[in-house]
Order: C-alpha cells, then sequence, then structure tokens
C-alpha cells in the first residue's frame, strides 16, 4: 500500500455549479422576503401613525370649528353615508341665523367638507353662521330672503327668521294684519288698530338706561332737555289701521300666531260668538310687549352678539325698541 505523503493538501469537495445558483438564489430571495416585510411593517405602521394624526387633527378641527352638517339640523334623517361619522350630535336651531361667506380656515379644513355652515357664540348666545347657497337647506323661511345678513328668530314662529334691521316694523305688521283679519272674520263694520306711546314714562326709562352707562355730560344733558321737553306731551298715538266693511253675522276665528293666547283677544272673540247676547262694539287695551318677539331683558346680550357679528352698525338699536316697546299698549277698536 502507498503510504500517503505528509505534505499533500487535502482534496477539495466538487462544488456544483447549479447548487451554488440555486443556494444564492435561496439566500437573495429570503433577504427579498424580509426585505419586504419589513417595508410592509413599517408602511403598514406609518399609514395607522397617519391615519391617526389625520384623525386626531379632523377631530381638533372639528372642535375648534364647529362645523355643521345636514345630518346635525333638527329635522334631518338618519343616514349611512360617510359624512355622519363626522356628526356627533344633533342641535337645536339658535335664535340668532348670521348669513355669511365661507372663511379660509374652514374652507381649507377637511373636517368642513360639505358643511352647511358652522356653529359660534357670541356675547354668550349660540349662533348659526349659513353659508348663502344653503339657506335653502335648513328648511326655514328667511324674510326678507337676503343672501347676507343677521337674522333673529319670529318666537310665535320657530320656523321663520327675519332680518334684524326689518325685525321691530315686520313684526309689527304682522300683528297689524292679523287684527285686520280678526275684524273680517268676526264680521266687523268698522275697526281701529292704534298704537299709544306714554312718552313721559319713556324717556324716564331712556334718562336711567343712560345713566347706567358711562357717557359723557353733553350726552347726559340732552337727555335731561329732551326729557322736560317731552313733560306737557303725556303721550302719543298712532293710527296703524282703519278699516270699513259691509260686516256680516256668520263669525269665523281665523288661526291666531301673535294673539292666540292674549286674553283681551280671546275675551272678543267668546263675547262675540255667543248666540246669546249680541255684541256690537268693544275696546281691547293690549300691552304691545306682551307679544313682542325680543323681551326687554334679553334684549343687551342679543344686541351684544349683533355687535360682535358686525351687525352694530346696523339701522336698528335692539335695546331701544324693546324699551320703546314696553311703553306701548295697542288699542282695538272694533264695531259689529
Amino acid at each position: 500500500m502507498a503510504r500517503k505523503n505528509k505534505n499533500s493538501k487535502p482534496e477539495k469537495a466538487a462544488i456544483q455549479t447549479d447548487e451554488v445558483k440555486k443556494w444564492a438564489g435561496d439566500i437573495v430571495d429570503a433577504a427579498k422576503a424580509t426585505i419586504n416585510e419589513v417595508v410592509d411593517s413599517i408602511k403598514e405602521q406609518t399609514d395607522d401613525l397617519g391615519k391617526k394624526q389625520l384623525s386626531a387633527k379632523l377631530e381638533k378641527d372639528r372642535l375648534l370649528l364647529k362645523p355643521v352638517f345636514a345630518e346635525m339640523l333638527p329635522s334631518s334623517q338618519p343616514t349611512s353615508s360617510s359624512i355622519s361619522s363626522l356628526v356627533p350630535f344633533r342641535f337645536t336651531m339658535p335664535d340668532i341665523i348670521n348669513v355669511v361667506e365661507k372663511d379660509k380656515k374652514h374652507a381649507e379644513s377637511k373636517a368642513c367638507d360639505h358643511s352647511l355652515g358652522h356653529l359660534s357664540i357670541e356675547n354668550g348666545l349660540p349662533v348659526l353662521n349659513v353659508y348663502p347657497h344653503h339657506m335653502k337647506d335648513l328648511g326655514i323661511t328667511f324674510f326678507p330672503d337676503m343672501k347676507k345678513g343677521i337674522y333673529y328668530v319670529d318666537p310665535y314662529q320657530k320656523d321663520h327668521y327675519i332680518y334684524i334691521e326689518d325685525y321691530f316694523s315686520q313684526l309689527k305688521t304682522a300683528r297689524v294684519n292679523e287684527l285686520e283679519k280678526l275684524a273680517y272674520c268676526l264680521g266687523a263694520t268698522h275697526a281701529e288698530i292704534l298704537f299709544k306711546t306714554n312718552t313721559v314714562e319713556l324717556e324716564k326709562a331712556k334718562k336711567k338706561a343712560d345713566l347706567g352707562v358711562k357717557k359723557g355730560k353733553k350726552k347726559l344733558v340732552d337727555v335731561k332737555a329732551e326729557h322736560s321737553e317731552s313733560e306737557s306731551k303725556k303721550e302719543s298715538m298712532e293710527v296703524a289701521k282703519v278699516i270699513n266693511a259691509s260686516g256680516h253675522d256668520d263669525p269665523q276665528v281665523p288661526d291666531l300666531v301673535y294673539f292666540k293666547n292674549d286674553e283681551d283677544i280671546q275675551n272678543l272673540i267668546f263675547m262675540r260668538m255667543d248666540n246669546k247676547s249680541k255684541l256690537t262694539d268693544k275696546e281691547c287695551s293690549i300691552k304691545y310687549s306682551n307679544s313682542s318677539g325680543i323681551k326687554s331683558a334679553d334684549a343687551a346680550k342679543i344686541q351684544g352678539a349683533v355687535d360682535k357679528l358686525g351687525g352694530g352698525s346696523a339701522g336698528v338699536s335692539i335695546t331701544d325698541e324693546t324699551l320703546t316697546e314696553n311703553y306701548m299698549t295697542l288699542i282695538y277698536k272694533i264695531v259689529f
């Protein structure tokens, strides 16, 4: 037997080229799979983080910007649309509606997409700021139907809002029209609607109101002068409507809005409808503020809200109008 040479090198195992390629391929595939899993995991985590951050931003914007959607309106029906997930509650329609263009911060926020407007608090009062092209979507009536401006609710018709500059004159007209209709329905031959103002007491009240705020001496002197001039005139009288008709003996009771619960008017109707005693004429004396749209106790707060909304230059003073109404009496004379 031949002896091995101690200095000879061991033979190398033969390596098949195909096996090497397969092995290398397996390593590459494994690396690719691992890398893809890592990339997918990172992408998934990034997407989740992005979604969470977006959701958090939307929630923050909704709380800050207070967008209003159709689904939030009192008359809206339940919906399965994607927008409903953005609507956490429904709200009662505020007494003040401000028709205004969409501002930059609400226009640029995704949280306000598809919104009709947004809520705000002005001088402690809730306000619905609605965009002009969505006025019709609220399901209420605006008088007059303008494109911009501040409206206040008619408390006797909750789906009716009146432009603040026309508010007191429009409600006055509405009340006169209702009494005119009542005269015709009851079969009157003659009726008069008058407004009597106690000017002396009104001027005293104005003076007291002026003394309650900080004003210059000149203003206080002017108030005193006006008061002195009005002393000789105890009251003023305004004839709002005179009605003459042929009359009839088939009295009907119309649907009343502003005088539905007025005791004097209800007594008039009862007496006219009573066949046992034929009523020939009656005079009702009604405290005008009983059917006011805005009570004097709320006037200052509403005035402050209107001023904050930029309506301070409006041609009407809510506080002055409500103060005047407190010293007015509506006289309703009717003859059958």
